[in-house]
């Protein structure tokens, strides 16, 4: 990313409800958005750019990849009637409300935003994000969506993989108002993202990050998410995380558990969670093996064994 010049800076019109782009990149990908009402000025600026989208004017999917941008998000220029979810999947956002002071928003924070609730949005290295434009009547149990706008918050639900892997899909499947079916995705979409919101809660005094903390908080998150899959591995930890398997260990050289170690000892304090409440059946105990993300009853019992041996104090 060395010698791209920051300076983009764009209003997001309302036309872009209407408009379908995918995989459009570079110089594609910013005229697309100018088309649609961003009124992009790059002052010269070499600014590089990755978008697709999908939606009507009543809702909106969307993904992008930016170089250093600021963007203004003029509340005559929304649909009054949808408020955006958006999680910063990779880099650091910063926002500004009006004339408040500026917020932090690194990955893998999300926050929020409507004609209502305008906020400016900048950076100052590359970054990327997921968003939802989703109509206001379908929040109205959760209030705070829009008035404790725009955040930062922080989405603990194990739902969050679950919804940022199936709006990625569904860009991949080229999705388009008027497909059969495509009303039902869109419904399910929304109900997805209104139950990964759920367990969400707001965040304040949030640091942009380096990019080892920054990886390091995000490889933390993804194991909470996943140690109870058998198939998580340091592994699938890695990919997901765009870095070798030596990065990763790096990354955790000053941790007071390994990578590896910090997985077992998640997986084991399941494992003894749920045998205090089990039958201690057999049946039972494979259940129990696989809901706690061991790949066997055989590994379940050597590591509750060699914990228990690590717990007992010397001399007994």
């Amino acid at each position: 990313m060395e010698g791209l010049t920051p300076g983009l800076s764009a209003t997001i019109g309302v036309a872009m409800l209407s408009a379908y782009a995918q995989g459009l990149k570079d110089g594609d990908a910013l005229q697309w958005l100018h088309e649609q009402g961003w009124g992009v000025q790059d002052d010269e600026a070499s600014v590089r750019a990755h978008v697709d989208f999908i939606g009507t004017r009543t809702f909106l999917v969307g993904r992008n990849w930016q170089t250093t941008t600021a963007v203004d998000t003029d509340a005559d220029s929304y649909n009054p009637d949808l408020v955006h979810v958006c999680f910063v999947v990779k880099g650091c956002l910063l926002l500004q409300a009006g004339e408040g002071k500026k917020e932090e928003v690194p990955a893998p924070y999300f926050f929020t935003y409507s004609a209502r609730r305008p906020v400016r949005i900048s950076a100052v290295e590359p970054y990327s994000c997921l968003f939802i434009g989703i109509p206001r009547e379908r929040l109205v149990d959760l209030p705070w969506v829009e008035s404790q706008a725009p955040g930062p918050f922080m989405m603990t639900s194990s739902l969050r993989r679950v919804l940022i892997a199936s709006l990625n899909a569904s860009f991949e499947s080229q999705l388009k108002e008027g497909q059969v079916g495509f009303h039902s995705w869109r419904r399910g979409i929304e109900d997805l993202l209104l139950a990964t919101l759920a367990d969400a809660n707001v965040q304040h005094n949030t640091n942009c990050q380096s990019p080892r903390d920054s990886r390091l908080a995000r490889a933390h998150l993804l194991i909470k998410e996943n140690f109870q899959d058998p198939a998580f591995s340091i592994h699938v930890l890695a990919r997901d995380l765009n870095i070798s398997v030596s990065q990763l260990h790096r990354i955790f050289a000053h941790e007071s558990n390994s990578v590896g170690a910090l997985v077992r000892r998640l997986r084991v304090d399941r494992a003894r969670m749920l045998l205090r409440s089990s039958d201690n059946t057999k049946s039972d105990r494979y259940r129990i093996a696989q809901e706690s993300g061991f790949g066997s009853l055989r590994t379940m019992r050597r590591l509750l064994s060699q914990e228990s041996a690590e717990r007992k104090p010397a001399g007994d």
